[in-house]
């Protein structure tokens, strides 16, 4: 089974390389130029993980990783910000939002691949490590 990431930002420049480097190592691609579609797909296939830009039209990254993390259906989700911010209190707002990484364009794709492993990875340890919920 193929894992899923949700990549969303309005260039589809930084999508369609994105995209390539992540298929090459095997990952099915989803891609979104705003946040609004971003939110949906993220919502209907559960992806093991998400990329967002923070400057989109309509919602933002962050106003997108907020209703993520506010929705226990998806507050799981491993969510990486992918943008040209630089300046640290929009990191740190990220990071507080529940970012679990944060890259700056313009970036190595093979550097952004072995973070998304490793997000995608300590989010499957988790989920194995997890105790079951039982419902009654």
């Amino acid at each position: 089974m193929k894992c899923h990431v949700v990549v969303a930002d309005d260039d589809p420049m930084i999508i369609s390389l994105v995209s390539l480097r992540l298929e090459v190592a095997g990952y099915e691609v989803l891609s979104a130029r705003n946040g609004e579609d971003a939110l949906a797909l993220i919502r209907k296939i559960r992806p093991s993980a998400a990329i967002l830009d923070i400057d989109m039209p309509g919602r933002s990254g962050i106003d997108v990783l907020d209703a993520i993390k506010a929705d226990p259906a998806t507050d799981q989700l491993p969510v990486m910000i992918l943008t040209g911010e630089r300046d640290s209190e929009t990191v740190m707002r990220a990071m507080g939002s529940g970012a679990g990484d944060y890259m700056v364009k313009p970036f190595q794709p093979d550097r952004l691949l072995d973070r998304v492993n490793r997000m995608v990875q300590a989010s499957l340890t988790h989920r194995l490590s997890a105790p079951p919920v039982w419902e009654i």
